[in-house]
């Protein structure tokens, strides 16, 4: 083997440096700047998730006011313990305004995590009695709809007055 001149070791020397250059730039340094913008873009999603948290967390006091106002409507029972439940109170408010009842199910109807309990109800009574009730199932805590409204005149002197009522109780499961 014969001996480098100077100028070839410099040339061999400068491309060993530029070899070890590129090994290092592409061996090492871009995979760190890499995993770096990875990192970066992490803690820039995770701080904006913490803002929210945060934010919720602000507004607890309020979802849990909300949550108790709408609570009642929502249930974890099942569809014919619901109906069963609804039929028999509104048996207890005829009872107690001294109505005679006859009471129709509906189907249920179900949309999504909603359901709709409809009942047709004939009523006989006064004109008192008869308005009481109304009056009760429109202002029960229940989330209650009044399909349909019928009143019309009997011959009957102790139950003057028939009512035609369509009523939906609406309840949404968790």
């Amino acid at each position: 083997m014969r001996t480098l001149r100077s100028r070839e070791r410099k040339l061999v020397l400068g491309a060993g440096v530029l070899i070890l250059f590129w090994i290092v730039i592409s061996w090492i340094t871009l995979p760190l700047w890499d995993r770096y913008r990875m990192l970066q873009e992490q803690a820039r999603v995770a701080e904006k998730k913490t803002q929210k948290l945060q934010g919720l967390v602000r507004r607890k006091p309020v979802i849990e006011q909300q949550h108790q106002t709408y609570a009642a409507y929502w249930s974890g029972e099942g569809d014919e313990t619901i109906q069963g439940v609804f039929l028999d109170e509104l048996e207890q408010l005829a009872q107690a305004s001294h109505l005679q009842m006859s009471v129709k199910p509906r189907p249920v109807q179900r949309q999504g995590t909603m359901s709709r309990f409809g009942v047709e109800i004939e009523l006989d009574g006064t004109q008192d009695t008869l308005l009481g009730f109304i009056h009760q199932v429109l202002t029960s805590p229940q989330l209650l709809e009044l399909a349909r409204l019928r009143i019309s005149t009997t011959v009957s002197k102790d139950a003057p007055l028939r009512g035609s009522l369509v009523i939906n109780k609406i309840v949404f499961y968790k």
